[in-house]
């Protein structure tokens, strides 16, 4: 019997960040104004394809993360925001997160500030009709709205160590840090 990939009905939850400008949310690493409702992935590189968003081996879609990002990622910034999307169509999953085909914002986080960064989110949802919630609470909020991809379902990260030294390490340095520790009991 074949193992099919199985045919999720509802949309797929994902964690994002955005960059908060004045005129809405910004993605973090290309030039796209985020919009309100329904958002459709094309490819946009030098030889774009003609078929949809993801391609294997092209770098076209709408990112997300598994997980939301830590609260206190962008408590620091003036403009990083995080937010939940809902994903669908074509969708392709990686170690860590996901691209789709289709893409809608379905609840902002809250800084934990009260200052001009708050006001300046509450009115950006505002405009694109999405809830601005507490970050503990944006996960639950995103549920209302589709399912997170299950821990089976995802590829495994094979690459653990991505900090790895460059080289073998030196074996004399090893040695004295080893004696060190030896004269140290």
């Amino acid at each position: 019997m074949d193992a099919a990939a199985p045919d999720l009905v509802r949309a797929v939850i994902g964690f994002r960040q955005w960059r908060l400008r004045d005129d809405g949310l910004w993605s973090l690493h290309a030039a796209d104004l985020w919009g309100r409702g329904l958002l459709t992935a094309r490819c946009l590189g030098e030889e774009a394809h003609s078929g949809p968003a993801p391609q294997n081996e092209c770098t076209c879609g709408f990112y997300a993360w598994y997980s939301p990002t830590p609260r206190t990622a962008s408590a620091a910034t003036p403009d990083l925001v995080a937010g939940a999307v809902a994903l669908w169509g074509q969708v392709e999953l990686h170690a860590h997160g996901m691209r789709a085909q289709h893409a809608m914002i379905v609840a902002l986080a809250l800084p934990f500030s009260w200052g001009a960064k708050r006001r300046r989110l509450l009115a950006v949802a505002r405009d694109l009709e999405v809830p601005a919630v507490a970050c503990r609470r944006l996960k639950a909020a995103a549920l209302e709205h589709g399912d997170v991809i299950p821990k089976r379902m995802r590829p495994p990260d094979t690459t653990p160590n991505k900090r790895a030294a460059p080289g073998e390490p030196d074996p004399a340095r090893l040695y004295a840090v080893a004696d060190g520790l030896v004269k140290r009991k």
